[in-house]
Formats: C-alpha cells, sequence, structure tokens
C-alpha cells in the first residue's frame, strides 16, 4: 500500500500529528498524497519511520533524493560484503 492509500486512510487528526511529528504541514503531505508532489530524502525517512510498513518505494522521491538513496544503498550493500568477508 502505497503512501496515498495509508494518507487517505488516516482520520484528519492523525493527519495533522504525523506531520508535526514528520516536522512538516499537513497540506505538505496532501501534496505529496494526491498531486505527486516529491519530497527530499529526509522528509521521506521520517514518513518511513512513522508508517511502518511503508518504503521509500512508496514516496515520491525528488531526484536528488533518488541519489542519495541509491548511495546509500549501494553503501550498506558494499559494507555488508565487506564484514561478510571479515567474518569467513
Amino acid at each position: 500500500m502505497g503512501f496515498k492509500e495509508r494518507w487517505l486512510g488516516l482520520p484528519v487528526s492523525e493527519r495533522e500529528s504525523l506531520a508535526q511529528q514528520a516536522l512538516t504541514t499537513r497540506a505538505t503531505l496532501h501534496q505529496v498524497a494526491y498531486v505527486g508532489k516529491r519530497v527530499e530524502l529526509g522528509l521521506a525517512d521520517c514518513l518511513v519511520a512513522l508508517m511502518p510498513g511503508l518504503t521509500l518505494d512508496d514516496i515520491p522521491l525528488t531526484d536528488r533524493a533518488k541519489r542519495q538513496a541509491l548511495v546509500r544503498s549501494v553503501s550498506v550493500n558494499s559494507a555488508a560484503v565487506e564484514f561478510t568477508k571479515a567474518v569467513a
């Protein structure tokens, strides 16, 4: 289930609370859900942390955020490979 579906399933009071916890506004998250407004990685990380089951793939990211997420995943995978080699 993507961000839009999750957002639409929340009561208005929970939407406001989620926005406050993510340090943004309900209007911004409304734009993400309805218009596909793309967000930076920091806000996307907050949303993933606050909405269990949500992934970065469920959120429209800016091009820069997509590149950052890719670098992060490559770095994590490289570190795991190095750790596995060291332990073996």
